[in-house]
């Protein structure tokens, strides 16, 4: 996780102070305070807004300088954004390694929680108990109940998604040695061996990886930013394994999550990132050499 215990309580009541400005419940002040002026900067949410605009040409995100919430998270995203970016050059300069638990139970229990402070950003971000009932917050994250249909395109998608993921890797790395397309990768790698001979605990990994990645970035954020610049945070948040052309490769594997979530919703969204999560597990079973 890119951010500490407290970065995640200062986020937190920063969104909370937003959402409460936009209902008129408090001033200006409390969020120009604890985000030490930033949100009161015209020039860079002008700046912000055209930069949202010229990225998404064929999306329509609803970002609005004038409202405190889209400030708030806009200054959060630039934050995690620049601290990822910086976190991925200190690796590369020090040669870092990413480490995951020592076991499947501890791997388990710290993607769990990984998925309880996304999906509360997420909540808050959209106003859960502020500004949005319960209905009406998954509604606005997209979220729906799972239908046979949903989940069909869902499993499609994560397939057709994976395996052009596996063809530009392939194509990829026929242009560059070993050595440069692997940086990067020691922290998909480490998942993937820790979990790889329990199936069982590699589809909740897969699942609990989906879900709270989804709700947060297709969820919460694409409507707002749009498709490509939630895309391109949610690359950067995975750039603490190292800078590498995997990353280029990510950036168009989110592309493709962020279309699932524009054509359907977020459901099938997070159903095709969990396929997407699972294939390499199914096809190690399968074909193991």
């Amino acid at each position: 996780m890119i951010l500490s215990l407290p970065g995640l309580i200062y986020g937190a009541l920063l969104i909370v102070a937003a959402n409460l400005e936009l209902q008129g419940r408090v001033g200006r002040r409390l969020t120009a305070i604890l985000s030490l002026g930033l949100t009161q900067l015209e020039p860079l949410w002008r700046a912000v807004e055209l930069l949202i605009a010229r990225m998404s040409p064929f999306d329509q995100p609803t970002f609005n300088r004038a409202n405190p919430v889209h400030r708030v998270a806009g200054l959060l995203v630039i934050a995690v954004a620049l601290l990822s970016a910086r976190q991925a050059l200190f690796q590369a300069d020090e040669g870092a390694t990413v480490h995951f638990a020592a076991d499947i139970s501890g791997l388990l229990q710290s993607m769990s929680a990984m998925v309880l402070i996304y999906v509360s950003l997420a909540a808050l971000g959209v106003g859960w108990r502020m500004r949005r009932n319960g209905r009406d917050v998954l509604r606005r994250l997209g979220l729906i109940r799972p239908t046979i249909g949903g989940c069909f395109a869902g499993v499609v998608w994560g397939c057709l998604i994976f395996a052009g993921m596996t063809l530009a890797s392939w194509m990829v790395s026929a242009l560059l040695s070993p050595g440069q397309f692997d940086t990067g990768m020691d922290g998909s790698r480490q998942l993937f061996e820790l979990a790889r001979d329990a199936l069982p605990a590699a589809f909740l990994v897969a699942i609990l990886a989906g879900t709270g990645e989804e709700i947060l970035f297709r969820g919460a954020l694409q409507p707002a930013f749009g498709i490509v610049l939630s895309s391109l945070v949610f690359a950067l948040v995975h750039v603490q394994y190292g800078i590498s052309p995997a990353t280029l490769i990510l950036f168009f594997v989110s592309l493709g999550f962020g279309l699932v979530r524009k054509r359907h919703h977020t459901t099938a969204a997070i159903i095709a990132h969990a396929t997407y999560n699972f294939v390499p597990f199914l096809l190690y079973r399968l074909l193991p050499a």
